[in-house]
């Protein structure tokens, strides 16, 4: 069931400084016209903003720094039914009043994480039956409003150079260009996407692993290797099993005579101070004229004293003899552990210097030892091959039994041409030299066009005409008004203005609302005759009256005269909307 929004008011307030704009809307194509940087563009933003598209709120600077509530009022048609909504956002809420009265807000909006601001989306894409959901991160989640609107918002600033790129950060979803218009153009892509891309890209990676690890095993010492592998057979793996115990036990013995070594060392720094003491305490003398080596002190003399100092030197001697005894043990110990060391040493070296000697068909054991580092790492790859070669044949099955991708291709196929036949009649129009590179016209395909300047808008905006013919004619997704943006550059002659006004008159959609900015500067009186640019000599209503149907209406931010005039109306005069609005807020 398709929907379609019809935007029917728009009412900008700011209470802190009086000021508002408000403009009721046609259900057919509506010109906003004023001078440049009069605010056209911040109207059109405004309607996005008020839904929630955080992306345009740094454009909207100027305009936010009045601290304004925005307000909404659409008509909701599906086919069984129309009805009638208002959404209003102050600085920090949203608040949606329902056909029957219910108003539902949305506290915290302003960051697109947070948990308001998700719940407002989800309430927003059921109301317009949006259901695209994108990749990121491996995972599959609901689109952000900003691509509710895209195929149907051109901004000025780079919506007539890039092609999808009215909004910032969309491209960072894998995949995006082809999720996103499959779901515009009706092509069900149902099928498992993200498990579909990571097979693709398992596939094309198992097939780069396989062909490199067969180049990689065709180098020469691989092959080398191979012819000496077997011949020393046996005798070698017996020898390398006997040389790792022994290797082992060898190990082990030197750490056990470093730990000997160094508590060897303690022993002899504490003998050669226990000896020291011995000699400073028989050298002591008690008939007070003995003086303390270190401060001079004299020494008293006492029964005492005298018997702590033979009990001191007797300790000391007794001490002294069994460090010596200690130190003789360890020594042995030490000696013990060298000759180990040296007897494993002797076998390693007796053993391994027979082998190493050894000549088998012209090949030493030397020569083995080096390639088989080569042959393990072979071996390895081998293995690695056949199971890739296993692995990728499974992913190849898998991916061929995924119908509906091959359903999908056929249909994007059917698209593309339906795509190129339009893009094609406006590039006509629109007196654009063809183009026949694919790259330019197979829809799924196209990125940017080879063109520049005025030629460039032109093909940009047959793009963007093609793109929404192609979106009505398929009848499945939601309609949003189309907003144009400064469909006239400073630069344009003559002849393009017409090319380009005549084409827009003739192909706006049938089934939504149009917004067109043209900028015109109304001025008291006729300047004197001088040198004027064709865009300067545009009047808008007489391009309404030429080229854009009856039904058509035309309105001036800041009455065509003044720059930064979208909120320059008096707020009292609009006092009914204005107290209406806040009663919405009210809860």
């Amino acid at each position: 069931m398709k929907t379609i929004i019809t935007f029917n008011k728009l009412f900008v307030s700011s209470e802190l400084h009086k000021v508002c704009f408000f403009e009721e809307f046609s259900s057919g194509v509506n010109l906003i016209s004023g001078r440049n940087t009069s605010g056209k563009s911040s109207l059109i933003q405004s309607l996005l903003y008020t839904f929630g598209v955080n992306d345009v709120r740094e454009s909207l600077d100027e305009i936010l720094s009045y601290q304004p509530t925005f307000r909404v009022d659409f008509t909701i048609k599906t086919d069984h039914s129309s009805q009638a909504y208002s959404i209003v956002r102050d600085p920090k809420s949203i608040y949606v009043k329902e056909p029957n009265g219910k108003v539902v807000p949305f506290h915290g909006v302003n960051a697109d994480h947070s948990v308001e601001h998700i719940e407002l989306k989800d309430y927003v894409r059921e109301l317009a039956g949006f259901s695209l959901v994108l990749e990121q991160k491996g995972e599959l989640k609901s689109a952000p409003l900003e691509s509710m609107f895209l195929p149907y918002y051109i901004s000025q600033s780079v919506g007539w150079v890039y092609l999808r790129e009215s909004f910032s950060n969309l491209m960072y979803y894998k995949g995006f260009k082809d999720d996103y218009l499959d779901y515009y153009l009706g092509i069900n892509n149902s099928f498992d996407r993200v498990e579909h891309r990571k097979l693709t890209k398992e596939k094309e990676q198992l097939s780069s692993d396989i062909n490199n690890l067969k180049r990689y095993s065709k180098r020469t010492e691989f092959q080398f290797s191979n012819l000496v592998d077997e011949t020393f057979g046996e005798k070698a793996e017996e020898y390398i099993e006997k040389y790792v115990q022994k290797s082992r036990s060898l190990e082990e013995e030197r750490n056990t005579y470093i730990k000997l070594c160094n508590e060897l060392s303690l022993l002899q720094n504490h003998h050669k101070i226990l000896k020291r003491t011995k000699r400073n305490i028989k050298r002591q003398n008690y008939n007070d004229v003995d003086r303390c080596p270190a401060c001079t002190q004299v020494l008293s003399y006492s029964l005492e004293g005298l018997y702590s100092h033979y009990q001191k030197y007797n300790d000391t001697v007794e001490l002294e003899s069994h460090i010596t005894q200690k130190l003789i043990d360890k020594k042995s110990s030490i000696n013990t552990s060298k000759k180990k060391m040296m007897k494993f040493t002797k076998e390693i070296y007796d053993d391994y210097g027979v082998l190493l000697e050894k000549n088998v068909d012209g090949v030493t054991f030397s020569q083995w030892v080096e390639n088989k580092a080569n042959i393990t790492l072979y071996k390895k790859m081998q293995n690695d091959i056949k199971s890739s070669k296993v692995r990728l044949a499974i992913v190849k099955q898998t991916l061929s039994s995924m119908v509906t991708e091959k359903e999908t291709l056929l249909a994007r196929i059917k698209k593309e041409k339906a795509f190129r036949s339009i893009f094609t009649n406006y590039m006509e129009q629109l007196a654009l030299n063809p183009l026949s590179d694919p790259r330019y016209l197979d829809l799924y395909k196209i990125h940017s066009f080879p063109r520049q300047g005025v030629e460039l808008h032109k093909t940009v905006m047959a793009y963007h005409f093609a793109l929404n013919a192609m979106i009505e004619k398929a009848d499945s997704a939601h309609r949003l008004p189309f907003l144009l943006d400064a469909i006239l550059k400073e630069d344009i002659d003559e002849t393009n203005l017409e090319s380009i006004l005549s084409f827009v008159g003739k192909n706006l959609p049938n089934d939504t609302q149009t917004f067109v900015s043209i900028s015109e500067h109304i001025k008291d009186a006729e300047p004197k005759e001088q040198e004027v640019k064709p865009i300067d000599k545009v009047r808008v209503k007489e391009v309404m009256d030429t080229y854009f149907p009856k039904n058509s209406k035309l309105f001036y931010i800041g009455g065509g005269k003044i720059e930064r005039g979208f909120l320059s109306q008096p707020l009292e005069d609009y006092q009914e909307v204005y107290e209406e609005t806040v009663e919405m807020t009210a809860i």
